[in-house]
């Protein structure tokens, strides 16, 4: 697949302001910012001013569902930021698909209007490394509101063959991780259309995050940090629910019941019964989940490089 999910499509948005026009240059632009909204008001002006005075091609704001509150009176204080208001219910995965499908840029870096990019933004050197590199997404050296580094390394292992995720502090550049803490980085943008994007019928945002992190490495991409690109959070880090639920059954069988055997990925019938009596679902209802797995997979077998159990047993430590 080598368009964002198609789900995207389905969604109901309005885009208010910014540029009238596509760009007509020959070359993409190098940079665009999409703003994810969940602090409403709080520091919106403030996070849309500095991000403002950051030398990018276009600001692009993921507004929420629900009345858009002061969405046009903001278009009128920030002409040039292209405001997309959301009609429907949708995950946050599917916010960042809409808005690289509406980017220009052939980097798009995405963050919460509750953080703010600190001193430096994007400077020459990290650009360099940016566009000299071949990351799927480069993720940013987190502080925490009281300046305290925040272990944003994810870090995949099978413990008795339960799979955890050990959360470390960046401790090196380049250093790589499973997935983009928090959704934060800069995505290359082609890339990104070429994975997939985010997969929107995994609604809970841990178990979304790990499918495309599992996703991206078992297809041969990296997501690495780039201590250049530091990013600070305005208030306390959101918590978020890791309990297995249905979006777990998603993920687990497009990912955990992959076998790589050969030049590509597979979900070997015999695995069917290990689904079904670990799903809690009725006989048909898991059969069905299974064989659309499995139809899924068949379709991008020869874009896996390894399965989810290689990636844990050649993940360098720290």
């Amino acid at each position: 697949m080598n368009t964002i999910p198609t789900t995207t499509d389905k969604v109901d948005y309005t885009v208010v302001g910014g540029r009238k026009e596509p760009s007509l240059r020959k070359n993409p632009p190098l940079m665009s910012i999409v703003l994810l909204n969940r602090a409403g008001r709080v520091f919106k002006v403030e996070t849309l001013n500095i991000l403002g005075k950051l030398n990018v091609h276009e600001i692009i704001s993921i507004e929420g569902g629900g009345p858009g509150y002061d969405v046009e009176a903001l278009s009128m204080r920030f002409p040039d930021v292209k405001f997309i208001k959301i009609h429907n219910k949708i995950t946050e995965g599917g916010k960042i698909n809409i808005g690289m499908a509406e980017a220009e840029s052939r980097f798009v870096f995405v963050i919460y209007d509750d953080m703010t990019i600190s001193a430096g933004g994007f400077s020459e050197k990290l650009l360099e490394q940016i566009v000299s590199g071949s990351s799927l997404c480069s993720v940013p050296l987190i502080n925490s509101r009281k300046q305290t580094v925040v272990p944003t390394i994810m870090s995949p292992a099978f413990m008795k063959n339960s799979l955890k995720i050990v959360k470390l502090p960046p401790t090196h550049d380049s250093m790589e991780s499973l997935f983009p803490f928090d959704f934060c980085g800069i995505y290359d943008k082609d890339l990104f259309v070429k994975l997939g994007g985010f997969d929107e019928r995994i609604t809970t945002k841990w178990w979304q995050k790990m499918d495309f992190g599992f996703r991206a490495h078992m297809w041969g991409e990296h997501i690495q940090c780039r201590n250049l690109l530091r990013v600070k959070y305005l208030d306390d880090i959101p918590e978020e629910s890791i309990t297995p639920d249905e979006s777990y059954r998603f993920f687990f069988l497009k990912n955990l019941m992959v076998r790589f055997e050969g030049d590509q990925g597979c979900l070997p019938r015999g695995r069917f019964s290990s689904y079904y009596f670990k799903s809690g679902e009725g006989f048909f209802q898991a059969r069905k989940e299974f064989l659309e797995a499995k139809a899924w997979i068949e379709e991008h077998k020869y874009r896996f490089r390894m399965d989810a159990r290689s990636i844990t047993e050649i993940w360098e430590a720290p």
